[in-house]
């Protein structure tokens, strides 16, 4: 009995064997020495994929600390996958931006998230890659978005709109002398979904007509990592593919109604190219992936930075005192003879230039939340830094928290919110010797915004945004928890699109108007270019 048990073991583990190396030979392509090294995973050739389900872009977060290398590879089915960590390699992934290429992801993921068919896959991928000259649907899409983002009127315009929109949804806190019971991530999504999305599409902005579409967007947005999947997404994200159809049949009526007409120079760049590229009648799908861009991450950014600003007294302290230099007051005679009342003016421009602390605060706070990844599709074989080789048809990841994260850059309390780290210290006075430059922050190692091709081109817009909702709301208001002292809510994981996570449970508070300014009406003021200030980027 003993000898046969043996001799059956044997057989099975030589069946397994077998099916071992043919499941090596046609889903898991041979490793080439000078490629990164491999990460071996539990469940074999479908590990890393269940990991990348359970924990979403954190995956990559999560084996980079257990395997501290500047590069490794995942072998899933097969694909490889090289995660870059190192700011050096990710610098260098960038300058090879012609065979280490972002637009195939455009080709895999159009179809899924938007819902398309051929048809509309025809026109962005013709001359996708650019080999026949600097145009087509994706690249002229993309120079127009650059445009209309860059500092300028064009985004001076846009801020001015997002900010007078959200005066007026902030009008009803303020109105209420005895405070406001609100779960505070609902209220800043509700807020953020709808000024922002009015900047962007102007008085016809279906997202005020019809503020159902806040919550469908949103739908859409939870569900959008099955959809990416594509295994029977009416059936495994039934709730999300019915919130992306009732979005884009109120965003087509926008565009039958011209709505770009009175709309940013954004979405007339956008419009701008579907007529060119024959795009018109699918213009409300497309219309999805700029939503995406301006919502899934500053609308939690805004969460957390309002949550740590008011956790801590000292940094509210400094933070709003501060921001008392760049307000400016005027009194005006109330109606029928009552008594004066003060307008208070938040100049945006000053308030970026010389707000450091507000500034610094705000990059720390994507410094420690955000967990993004830049992808690349190596389109051809690249030797890398002239060591690790990166074989064409397999993709990169260079996921920014363990960047962000690392000593080495950003010093041994790199793991600690310090919301001063960026503050910059007064320059050294010029004695004519030549300055040592080594303490110089590396090119590659703020990861926020993406970097190289793919630098996201809304920086600047969510910036000012960001940090005026921010000024505004501390300068105006308390705030604190309806229960307890302040606890930091942990964040929700398995998110794939956004890449600063909302809050895994939201958190109930009491906002009431500051202590003696009842009567302190607050404005905002436009004072030369908005956009002109300095922003970290990768």
């Amino acid at each position: 009995m003993e000898g046969g048990s043996v001799g059956i073991i044997a057989i099975i583990a030589t069946i397994l064997a077998v099916i071992v190396t043919a499941f090596n030979h046609f889903l898991g392509p041979a490793h080439d020495p000078k490629e990164p090294p491999v990460i071996p995973q539990k469940v074999p050739y479908v590990g890393h994929l269940i990991g990348l389900l359970q924990f979403g872009l954190r995956y990559f977060e999560i084996l980079g600390a257990k395997h501290p290398l500047p590069i490794f590879t995942l072998q899933t089915l097969g694909k490889k996958v090289y995660v870059v960590t190192s700011p050096d390699l990710i610098q260098a992934v960038q300058k090879h931006a012609r065979v280490l290429t972002f637009n195939p992801f455009v080709s895999f993921m159009s179809p899924r998230i938007f819902g398309v068919g051929k048809e509309v896959m025809a026109i962005i991928n013709d001359n996708i890659d650019g080999e026949r000259g600097n145009w087509g649907y994706l690249s002229e899409t993309a120079t127009g978005m650059h445009k209309a983002l860059a500092p300028s009127e064009s985004l001076d315009r846009m801020t001015r709109t997002m900010l007078d929109k959200l005066m007026d949804l902030v009008a009803p806190l303020a109105a209420r002398k005895d405070g406001t019971e609100l779960d505070l991530y609902k209220w800043v999504r509700t807020t953020f979904t709808v000024a922002s999305t009015e900047a962007v599409y102007g008085p016809k902005n279906p997202f005020n007509h019809q503020p159902e579409l806040e919550d469908a967007f949103w739908d859409f947005e939870s569900e959008i990592t099955m959809i990416l999947l594509g295994v029977a997404p009416s059936i495994t994200a039934r709730k999300g593919c019915q919130a992306r159809k009732k979005v884009t049949h109120a965003l087509g009526k926008y565009f039958d109604d011209d709505g770009p007409d009175t709309g940013s120079n954004l979405i007339k760049a956008r419009w701008k190219s579907h007529h060119e590229y024959g795009a018109v009648q699918h213009a409300a799908v497309f219309e999805l992936g700029d939503l995406i861009g301006i919502l899934v991450n500053a609308t939690p950014t805004l969460f957390w930075m309002l949550v740590h600003i008011f956790s801590r007294p000292d940094l509210l302290a400094g933070i709003r005192t501060e921001i008392s230099g760049v307000v400016e007051a005027a009194e005006t005679t109330a109606p029928a003879g009552g008594t004066k009342r003060t307008h208070n003016i938040i100049v945006v421009s000053k308030l970026l230039d010389h707000c450091p602390l507000l500034l610094s605060f705000y990059q720390e706070t994507l410094r420690v939340l955000t967990h993004n990844t830049s992808s690349r599709w190596v389109t051809k074989d690249t030797l890398l830094a002239d060591r690790y080789l990166l074989k064409a048809g397999n993709v990169i990841q260079m996921p920014g928290y363990p960047v962000h994260m690392m000593p080495s850059v950003y010093g041994a309390d790199a793991r600690i919110f310090k919301p001063d780290r960026f503050m910059k210290p007064p320059p050294p006075p010029d004695d004519g010797r030549k300055k040592d430059r080594a303490s110089k922050q590396h090119p590659a190692s703020f990861r926020s915004f993406g970097g190289g091709a793919t630098l996201c081109p809304g920086r600047h817009f969510a910036t000012a945004e960001l940090c005026a909702a921010t000024a505004m709301f501390v300068m105006q208001f308390d705030m604190q928890p309806v229960e307890g002292p302040w606890r930091i809510p942990e964040w929700a994981h398995g998110k794939v699109i956004s890449t600063v996570p909302p809050p895994a449970r939201d958190v109930r508070v009491r906002v009431l108007r500051r202590e003696g300014e009842e009567d302190v009406e607050w404005k905002f003021g436009f004072e030369g270019e908005i956009g002109k200030f300095e922003v970290l980027s990768g």
